[in-house]
């Protein structure tokens, strides 16, 4: 039986959104020859920021395993899930395990610097059975992924991600979306993407380069 396609306020709903969270003061290390410690740590933290909002009302959930960003957190209202093993991908696990009662799970990096499109995800995904894919740029990464709850979906996040979990989305049979956005592709990782942001990003946000 196909599932009929969901309002948004249905879609929003079924979604609980997971965003894994490393400790601010040891984010972005490969920017170390561009951008302060401090630097660094504010634009962890104003990243983080601006992909929770850009997902409200979704139910929100931060996988971490540190207390300031546990702290930090549930001071914008989001339910902390601790992650007891190291690793991207068992954070994703963890948040993963922590949402069964949702129909969908989406999940977000929190590095992205322009999500104001995520919440128009939450209307592409129209059926619980399918897997939708927001990659990188480079079409190596995974910037987004919302997958269906008990699917027994493996995450493979880390170098050919993207590759991955296409592959693990036909090895399940399940229905597959691959959604190009130019917003959504870019994530901060390198001085290379930095500087692929728009020219007034870093100056609106108080970021100032070395």
């Amino acid at each position: 039986m196909v599932d009929s396609p969901k309002s948004f306020a249905q879609s929003v709903s079924s979604i609980a959104v997971v965003i894994p969270i490393k400790a601010f003061e040891q984010a972005k290390d490969r920017l170390s020859s561009v951008l302060s410690p401090d630097q660094r740590k504010l634009l962890a933290r104003t990243t983080a920021l601006g992909v929770i909002e850009s997902v409200r009302p979704a139910s929100l959930f931060v996988v971490c395993d540190n207390l300031e960003v546990s702290q930090w957190a549930t001071s914008h209202g989001a339910t902390v899930v601790h992650q007891s093993k190291p690793g991207l991908n068992s954070a994703v696990q963890a948040g993963i395990s922590a949402t069964q009662s949702f129909e969908r799970v989406m999940i977000v990096h929190s590095d992205l610097p322009l999500p104001r499109r995520l919440r128009d995800l939450f209307d592409t995904t129209v059926t619980n059975n399918t897997v939708s894919i927001v990659p990188d740029r480079h079409h190596d990464g995974t910037n987004v992924l919302i997958i269906p709850s008990g699917a027994q979906f493996e995450c493979h996040y880390g170098a050919k991600s993207f590759t991955a979990h296409v592959a693990e989305a036909t090895k399940l049979g399940l229905p597959l979306q691959i959604i190009e956005d130019d917003e959504l592709a870019l994530d901060i990782d390198t001085p290379d993407d930095l500087a692929a942001l728009p020219a007034q990003w870093l100056q609106q946000h108080n970021i100032t380069l070395y």
